[in-house]
């Protein structure tokens, strides 16, 4: 079945009415009580020996491997999160939006010309709201990288960094009952029958699915069993996601590490010997201020359009900094689709803290299982995902979906009925699959300011590249193996811009051999272009990647900042 051009926007809808459509939840046991990270702002020292900017997978390391050796900050610019505190109604996640009126939402959504992207906003980055998946690239992608990546790689010197980070995040893979993912190496299955290069795979999660019961962990946060509630992306209320605020940042702060939140670096200069970090902190029940912080080394972590952005405008305060700074950014080969309305009940709607409804099983994590597809060269090899949407979203999407789709037969069409009505767990939504796409781009995307000072994307021609089409041909006949329809992430459409979405934004600060062809070098060095690098300044995030790595990126940007701070202390 072709996409239909005509139907609507079911990502930003379901955002903008889920408040009046949200039904109530059920009272359910808290999780457990957990020691706060974040530090009162009154603490702050003038000067530290080294500050971490940011608490995504590249500043959680650093501050954890660095912690110890002289007095150590890290600066988030988001608030610290208790798993109670999470967004459980479609009105709290449109509340937790980040924006000039809310610096401090969890959501982080930039929308571009030509890109959007999505990540997250507080202590632990987009850990917070990401799907957990813990994967490793084909090691054949690091061809343009450094050649000190590519032999750390081919020596098999990144395999004990990865490893190191898999212990970390305490790495578990989910069981095979799951109905999404059933149906997903169902598909899978059929589209092999019929020739494609493809297999299926289940996924290593960041999820404490079994290792802890009501335990506490390696590092004595007591954690519960994953319930299989399907709520990863609005933020774990059960406490069960392996986020980095229960593993790298616990060990950051045992090691000595002072974790401040809501303070927002907005650029960084040169101070006789040091560098002093320009902030504006926003203190819980007071005004924001401004003030400055001098360091012996500052680490870079924001992410790549946060970094991207603290050198942006460091270089338009005088800092003198790589002509490549905004350039080689990546989606990742993101691509969104929706298989709607199936003949068969996949269980992708989340409950939350309730209770699935009684025609419903389990739905899992997020993310659990992928179609991998082979192909000689790296630039054509992909996954497709399995997802599932978050309660907080479900009440709105069972309206929206019926009201901008037509059920191609009677049985679809009184699955869309049953969603109207909102009582049972057999409707349309619940008959349907959420895919996500990782595949390689051309990395020609650009981060620039705008007018407001922040980090936007251009790309014009990103919807013309391959990978989208070859992915959207290929989700279009899984959701047509038990017959669904394929509606793409309607942003995709012209008439809500042409632009598509990604949640796995890299490049910015891309690595590379010298000043003239990156920002940073193999050890997250920022290049100086009159010679050498800026002594004591480093980035290292998803920025530095100079590529699409077509897989989830999560651990190669913990595994590489895994090796920077190796190099840094030895």
């Amino acid at each position: 079945m072709d996409f239909d051009p005509d139907r609507r926007n079911f990502l930003a809808a379901a955002c903008a009415v889920a408040a009046g459509l949200c039904l109530p939840r059920g009272a359910q046991a808290a999780a457990p009580p957990r020691t706060p990270l974040s530090r009162p702002l009154e603490q702050l020292r003038s000067q530290y020996s080294t500050l971490v900017i940011g608490s995504g997978y590249g500043g959680s390391v650093m501050a954890a491997r660095l912690a110890g050796g002289g007095p150590l900050a890290l600066f988030e610019r988001g608030r610290e999160w208790l798993p109670q505190d999470f967004p459980d109604t479609g009105g709290a996640v449109v509340r937790e939006l980040r924006s000039d009126a809310a610096p401090l939402g969890l959501f982080d959504y930039r929308s571009g010309s030509d890109l959007d992207a999505l990540v997250g906003n507080g202590l632990g980055g987009t850990s917070l709201i990401n799907a957990n998946v813990v994967i490793a690239p084909d090691r054949d992608v690091f061809g343009a990288w450094p050649a000190a990546i590519r032999d750390a790689y081919q020596s098999g010197a990144m395999d004990v960094h990865e490893q190191r980070v898999r212990a970390m995040l305490a790495v578990e893979t989910a069981g095979a009952s799951l109905r999404k993912q059933q149906m997903h190496a169902s598909t899978t299955a059929r589209r092999r029958r019929a020739g494609a290069s493809v297999d299926f795979r289940r996924l290593d999660l960041a999820v404490n699915l079994s290792r802890y019961a009501g335990t506490a962990n390696a590092e004595g946060v007591v954690q519960t069993s994953c319930r299989l509630c399907g709520d990863c992306v609005s933020g774990c209320r059960t406490g069960a996601k392996n986020t980095l605020d229960v593993n790298y940042l616990r060990a950051a702060a045992r090691g000595g590490a002072e974790i401040y939140t809501r303070i927002e670096v907005g650029f960084v200069e040169r101070a006789g010997g040091l560098w002093r970090v320009h902030y504006v902190a926003r203190p819980a029940g007071a005004p924001p201020r401004r003030g400055s912080v001098l360091a012996a080394r500052v680490v870079v972590a924001a992410g790549a359009l946060g970094s991207s952005q603290i050198l942006l405008r460091s270089a338009a305060m005088g800092l003198v900094l790589p002509a490549a700074l905004g350039t080689r950014v990546s989606a990742n080969g993101d691509f969104l689709g929706l298989g709607y309305n199936s003949a068969v009940q996949t269980d992708t709607v989340g409950f939350g803290e309730g209770s699935p409804r009684f025609d419903q099983r389990q739905v899992g994590p997020t993310i659990t299982g992928a179609a991998q597809y082979a192909a000689a060269h790296p630039a054509q090899r992909f996954l497709i995902e399995e997802g599932a949407w978050p309660r907080a979203l479900a009440d709105a999407l069972r309206v929206l979906m019926p009201a901008t789709a037509s059920a191609p037969d009677v049985p679809a069409g009184q699955r869309e009925l049953r969603d109207i009505a909102g009582l049972r767990a057999n409707g349309a939504l619940n008959h349907s699959m959420v895919y996500l796409g990782i595949g390689h781009d051309s990395a020609g995307g650009r981060i620039a300011l705008d007018a407001t000072g922040q980090a936007r994307i251009r790309w014009p021609g990103l919807p013309a590249e391959p990978f989208v089409a070859r992915m959207r041909e290929e989700m279009r006949r899984h959701a047509a193996e038990f017959g669904a329809s394929l509606v793409e992430s309607p942003r995709a459409h012209p008439v809500f811009g042409a632009a598509l979405t990604t949640v796995h934004p890299l490049g910015g600060c891309p690595m590379g051999a010298d000043a003239g062809s990156g920002v940073v070098d193999a050890d997250g060095r920022v290049f100086d272009p009159r010679g050498g690098v800026h002594a004591g300044l480093y980035v290292t995030d998803g920025a530095v990647i100079p590529a699409s790595l077509g897989v989830n990126p999560l651990l190669t940007i913990a595994a590489l900042a895994e090796r920077m701070a190796a190099r840094m202390t030895a």
